[in-house]
Order: C-alpha cells, then structure tokens, then sequence
C-alpha cells in the first residue's frame, strides 16, 4: 500500500469520526432542547391536606422544564377536581396521579406518623359555633374543677381536624348555605398523641372541652399557663416567667 492511499484511507476515517462525532453532539443538543423545553404540570398553590377533596382554588397550572416533571404528574385542573390526597402536598409541590383516588379514603390515611385520632363530643359553643371544617388547627382547652376552684389549661396546641361527624375531607358548601357554611356534626376528630388522646378522653369525663381555631397554617406552640378560679386571675409571678421563655 503505497503512501497516498494511506493519506486517503486515514482522512476518510477522520471525516467519518468527524461526521460521527457532530452527529452525536446535535442529537445530544435536541435531546437538550427537549428537556429544557417548558410544558404543563399541575402543582399545589398552598398545603393540601391528607384526605382533603380537591378543587381548583387548591391546584394550579405552571410551565416547568419538561427535566424537572415527575413521571404521573397531572396536567389539567379537570383531571385533580374531586380527587381526594392519599397524602400532603406542599406548596408548589407537583400533583401527582399515584397520590390521588377517586374512590373516597380511609380515615387512617390522613392520621400523621404517630398520632391518633381521637373523636370529642362537642357542641355549638364549644366548636368554634359550628364553623370547623375538615383541615382546619384548633387549640384543645380543658377546664376541670380541682379543690374546689376551676382551673383551665392548653391541653392540645395546633391539632388537625381529620373529620367533623361522618364527614372526612374538605367538603364544598351548600350553595344556600353562604360563604361560611360547613359540615355539621356533634362530633369533631382530631389527631393527638397517645398521651393527649388519654388526656382528651379523661377530661371529657371530669370536665369540660373547647376548641380554638387557630389562623390557616399557625402551628406554633406557645407555654400557655393555666388560668385558675372564678374570675379568671392571671397567672403569678413565676408562671409569667415560664410563659416568657
């Protein structure tokens, strides 16, 4: 083999890698304009509850690199609407179809890791008038007579409502019943700890329980101290200073 065809046969070997080699680049470039391109993919415009039914106001429609959406993430309202949440959602969090049924839920699937829940007897007043609804954080208060004085205390501090009477999820109200209206119920469940769950259960026995609504996501726990005798007289020197810290 004489020197030109060596010359020949290595530059066509080279223009082959060459052209090999821009090949792969601009495959890997349209591969990388596809991921990059943005596409719809429903998320969660706030906290979505364990077991809350689904509606528009709860989801919203966002263009995010196709990279980035998870495999059976939903892309159209239509489809979350009336679904109920096998599990949280966080705000911004892609709707996924693997945590939604159509088929309704179980209680035990909203009760968060080591809780229980707990169902309290309650009436008008003692229920925030009857305005709680599935979702909401209430405070559970305990008044017990205790040597013959009164004595109020927090016994539960941003407790979830998991259900009022029968009803499990955010329901949607009734057209005649306003802005405000909501399931009713002389039960209301809540999830507690073990311990707060005995507490709540021997308390209903011995005095009298009340709940508190707490503003959409405040779950501070502040030290309350307990509030004593007929009038209500604020706590002592020592107990301000426990509260203080």
């Amino acid at each position: 083999m004489n020197e030109r065809k060596i010359l020949a046969i290595s530059g066509a070997t080279g223009l082959l890698a060459a052209v090999l080699a821009w090949a792969w680049f601009a495959q890997k470039g349209r591969v990388l304009d596809e991921m990059s391109a943005p596409a719809p993919a429903l998320v969660a415009s706030g906290h979505i509850a364990s077991g809350a039914r689904l509606d528009k106001t709860m989801v919203e429609l966002k263009q995010i690199p196709r990279a980035f959406i998870q495999p059976g993430a939903l892309t159209a309202v239509a489809i979350a609407e009336g679904q109920v949440a096998l599990a949280p959602f966080a705000p911004g969090e892609q709707i996924l179809a693997n945590k939604l049924t159509t088929t309704g839920v179980a209680l035990a699937l909203a009760v968060p890791p080591g809780k229980r829940a707990v169902t309290i007897a309650v009436d008008p007043a003692s229920s925030v008038a009857g305005l709680l609804k599935p979702g909401d954080l209430v405070d559970v208060l305990a008044t017990v007579e205790e040597g013959g004085s009164l004595r109020t205390f927090a016994l539960i501090q941003a407790s979830p409502v998991l259900a009022i009477g029968k009803i499990f999820g955010p329901q949607a109200a009734a057209p005649e019943g306003g802005l405000l209206a909501s399931p009713s119920g002389d039960t209301i469940t809540l999830a507690a700890s073990p311990y707060e769950a005995e507490q709540v259960t021997h308390l209903e026995q011995v005095g009298r329980i009340k709940l508190v609504l707490r503003a959409q996501g405040d779950r501070e726990r502040i030290p309350l101290p307990p509030i004593t005798g007929e009038r209500g007289l604020r706590p002592s020197a020592g107990d301000e200073e426990v509260r203080k810290r």
